[in-house]
């Protein structure tokens, strides 16, 4: 399946590092380019906003010629991505971070879905996990070689790192040749009935939860693992969440193929629930090592039942569904962060930013619950 799929899951790999990376760069950044870390830092914003808005538009209407889209919307990426390696002012910075975001916003849904219908049904779980295994592997594995490259020479280098990856992606799909299958789609307004559909709109919302939850909460790991018994091991800490994610993206395909992905989603959030409450338990290292592997198992293996889920509910226009749940993420990504840094500038303590992402997380899964039942009784 790898050899059929490499091209998408690497495209997921440059998208999955250029996210994050920016937010480890902004200091040598703002250096550079003389102007404060603030400014900069609205680089990762431009990035995440373009491709939350983009996304539901436009993946849709891409899907109905997907080939050519998918190789728009990279070469678009990859270019955007190289500009903002040159750019020579804070402002083509920015507007460089827009257009990659929005290009990004049209690949990642499209590429997932286009993925999805090459396997056939049998085998769309791990085709899905594939694809989203990428960003998780350019997350977890990406941003530590973006930062040691930066660290090496500087942080252009890094984002010539994203430039790369995405134009070996770019060939990967252009030497592929032939059609790749179609993305049923709908008109606009088809497609905000769709995204409002009571079952859709509880799906994405169980997303943007877990999103607050699980990544929210990561931007803050070194704020936790501060004043806990790992504190002189935070590395060391980072990686092991960083595995767990890895294993959980991967791992999840064959599960998503053999059970319910309702009832395997329930499981997984409950997991999170738990992991995150087990480290408010920060002078335990036993448990805390346990529940960071959990935790970034949990919050990666979470995104590809939901897009199962999504696609089986909306078999007229999946792309379309799955553009809204990717983007729910980065939202929900972005939200935690912010509610996170609203927490550590009170002076929240480790325990209350782990018990305040465990809160969301049960609510996650009480929501999810309720989309289950919404289901039986149809």
């Amino acid at each position: 399946m790898m050899r059929r799929l490499w091209p998408f899951v690497l495209g997921s790999v440059a998208l999955g590092l250029d996210a994050y990376v920016v937010a480890g760069l902004l200091p040598a950044i703002a250096a550079a380019l003389g102007t404060p870390e603030a400014t900069v830092g609205l680089g990762v914003a431009a990035f995440t906003g373009s491709y939350a808005v983009v996304g539901p538009l436009l993946a849709g209407k891409a899907g109905q010629r997907s080939r050519r889209s998918l190789i728009v919307a990279l070469l678009v990426f990859t270019v955007a991505n190289l500009a903002t390696a040159l750019s020579p002012t804070v402002w083509a910075f920015l507007g460089s971070r827009v257009v990659a975001g929005a290009a990004a916003g049209v690949y990642s849904p499209l590429s997932s879905a286009v993925a999805a219908e090459l396997v056939g049904q049998e085998h769309r779980g791990r085709a899905l996990a594939l694809v989203l295994a990428g960003l998780a592997v350019g997350t977890v594995f990406g941003v530590p070689i973006g930062l040691m490259l930066a660290q090496r020479w500087d942080w252009r280098a890094a984002m010539l790192l994203i430039v790369v990856i995405g134009g070996a992606a770019l060939a990967g799909i252009v030497l592929r040749g032939g059609d790749l299958p179609a993305i049923p789609a709908s008109g606009p307004a088809d497609r905000l009935r769709s995204i409002t559909r009571p079952e859709n709109l509880l799906t994405v919302t169980v997303t943007l939860l877990t999103g607050v939850a699980s990544l929210g909460l990561y931007t803050y790991l070194t704020v936790v693992l501060s004043e806990g018994s790992l504190a002189s091991y935070q590395n060391i800490a980072i990686w092991v969440w960083g595995l767990g994610g890895a294993a959980g993206a991967l791992g999840i395909g064959r599960l998503a193929d053999k059970y319910d992905p309702l009832r395997l989603s329930a499981v997984i959030l409950g997991g999170l629930t738990c992991a995150l409450l087990g480290m408010t338990q920060g002078q335990v290292p036993v448990l805390v090592v346990a529940s960071l592997f959990v935790w970034g198992w949990c919050g990666w293996a979470s995104l590809a039942p939901q897009q199962q889920v999504l696609l089986q509910a909306n078999p007229a226009d999946g792309a379309t569904a799955v553009a809204a749940n990717a983007s729910a993420n980065y939202l929900g990504s972005a939200l935690g962060a912010t509610a996170g840094s609203l927490l550590v500038a009170a002076h929240a303590s480790p325990t209350v930013l782990c018990g305040s992402a465990a809160a969301v997380a049960a609510i996650a899964l009480f929501c999810q619950l309720v989309r289950q039942r919404m289901n039986s009784n149809v």
